[in-house]
């Protein structure tokens, strides 16, 4: 099947989908090995700081999106279909010769394709209060604690609310997708409502769980020149 997804020269229809995040286990995003300076921590949540001068920790976009596209790639290998790396470079440019893309990388791009998916970065609603953790490292030899290894990280605390955000460009989603693209998206954004997706560090002890709510889509097709909304709904 061909699949010729370098259609983002034109607009045809854009869907947003916007609602609420909750992480129902702790969550950290980090901001790498080196911690912040001053940091009392050794491995920190990521913050931005907001006009008020504070500094709130959020989800960026793209650890969301990795997130997304990780569940889609594992479900399209379940049905038994080959995926790629999103830096197999040959693949890539193999595909853009022949306009002919793999299912993923017509969602969420590759170094050949633009994405047909927007994830903004994901802010608190209210405060979103952090604990620290100490951990202790393991000798995998003696399958036991290693004396003298002991580290602090960081955690944003279960239950906090964080803004969503999610743009899909010249894919029906809502009210009905009309290809496999929009199958895919919408098996995707349904287990996210369902709360099985994870994001950030620590994923094999439970952490980083996080639900969609209150999810509503607006649909905004171009009609006589003019970009128009054609349909909404709850997600």
């Amino acid at each position: 099947m061909r699949r010729g997804y370098d259609d983002l020269d034109k607009l045809e229809v854009l869907t947003i989908i916007k609602g609420l995040l909750i992480n129902e286990s702790p969550l950290r995003v980090g901001v790498g090995r080196e911690p912040p300076l001053g940091s009392a921590v050794d491995t920190a949540v990521l913050r931005v700081r907001f006009a008020d001068d504070n500094l709130k920790p959020f989800i960026p976009g793209s650890s969301l999106k990795g997130a997304l596209r990780s569940l889609s790639e594992a479900i399209v290998r379940a049905r038994g279909e080959p995926v790629h790396s999103p830096w197999d470079y040959s693949k890539a440019e193999e595909e853009a010769r022949n306009s002919n893309f793999c299912l993923i990388c017509g969602l969420f791009g590759s170094t050949e394709l633009a994405s047909h998916v927007r994830i903004y970065d994901a802010y608190p609603v209210e405060e979103a209060p952090t604990f620290i953790k100490t951990g202790v490292g393991l000798n995998r030899e003696f399958r036991g604690a290693q004396p003298g290894i002991l580290y602090t990280e960081e955690f944003v605390i279960p239950g906090v609310r964080w803004r969503f955000r999610m743009d899909v460009l010249n894919v029906y989603v809502f009210p009905e997708p009309r290809d496999e693209r929009g199958n895919l998206l919408r098996q995707v954004i349904d287990l996210l409502s369902k709360g099985l997706v994870q994001v950030g560090a620590r994923k094999t002890v439970g952490y980083g769980l996080i639900r969609l709510e209150k999810a509503r889509y607006e649909v905004y097709e171009v009609k006589e020149g003019l970009l128009a909304k054609t349909a909404e709904g709850d997600v």
